[in-house]
């Protein structure tokens, strides 16, 4: 079942550097699911300039469990599959959408690949693949204002990121088991500092580093106890607060982002709220 957590955090950040932005807002969604074959969601409404263009809300998704990227109305309604199995889709896992260009990107955690599309499935690039040293892409996200995606990759036990367009990706190690790192899985940016953070069910921790991070820079531990399996985070910049789903102990959680305190909060548990195995988690209104 589909349970709708809300809207994608910090997407007006990512686009306040490009005017045409101004036009287009995204909203995500998270669907929770197994570690092994699970859905993300996000939904989106588009206005272009052309006033003869008419355009309506709508879901995106991955599902591993089918090999499918598909879309629909936001009530469900005029499901239509993009990309299947048959164009090499395999276990479609992050997703993340560039409105203003039209294209739509995801991880593919076992074809080892990143790549794009335009938002009806056509014209599909492999952008990252295993002769890039890919092994099992998680999470991307963009960085559209400075034209990059960054993404986790569990197989290697890092995070990458490269350029969004031009013939040299410039492939970047920001963090790797060099720094600890050990199955990193959700990634989230918030691009008016210039952080990226991320959770790590290999070493049961979430960390964040400079979006700019050379080798020999610091990487903070900010939640190191009480976790057993942290999945999916979500960040609420203005109220400087993190969210997180931990699928080992069943339970939703959140901290200050910075601060001296800390302080964990159980928000939704097992026990209280019959929680079983979170994994998605976003913020937005109800």
């Amino acid at each position: 079942n589909l349970q709708w957590l809300g809207v994608m955090e910090n997407a007006l950040s990512q686009h306040e550097a490009n005017q045409q932005l101004a036009a287009a807002i995204a909203s995500g969604l998270r669907v929770e699911a197994v570690i092994e074959k699970y859905r993300r969601v996000e939904t989106v409404q588009v206005s272009r300039t052309e006033p003869e263009e008419q355009t309506e809300p709508a879901l995106y998704w991955t599902d591993g469990g089918t090999s499918k990227i598909q879309r629909a109305n936001l009530d469900g309604t005029q499901v239509e599959d993009l990309i299947d199995i048959r164009r090499g889709l395999d276990d479609p896992a992050g997703i993340a959408l560039d409105l203003v260009s039209g294209k739509m990107y995801w991880a593919d955690v076992n074809a080892e690949k990143i790549q794009r599309a335009n938002l009806d499935g056509s014209q599909v690039e492999d952008l990252i693949t295993i002769r890039h040293g890919l092994v099992n892409p998680w999470d991307i996200a963009l960085d559209l204002a400075r034209g990059k995606m960054y993404w986790t990759d569990w197989g290697s036990n890092k995070i990458q990121r490269a350029n969004l367009y031009g013939p040299d990706l410039e492939i970047e190690d920001l963090v790797t088991s060099a720094d600890g790192l050990a199955d990193p899985t959700d990634i989230a940016l918030d691009l008016a500092r210039g952080k990226m953070y991320w959770t790590d069910f290999g070493t049961d921790k979430i960390q964040r580093a400079n979006l700019d991070r050379e080798p020999g820079d610091p990487v903070e531990d900010l939640v190191t106890s009480g976790l057993q399996t942290p999945t999916d985070i979500a960040l609420d910049l203005a109220r400087g607060k993190m969210y997180w789903t931990d699928y080992g102990t069943d339970k939703i959680q959140r901290a200050n982002l910075d601060g001296p305190d800390r302080e964990i909060e159980d928000l939704a548990t097992s026990t209280d709220d019959g929680l079983g195995n979170p994994f998605g988690i976003a913020l937005g209104t109800r």
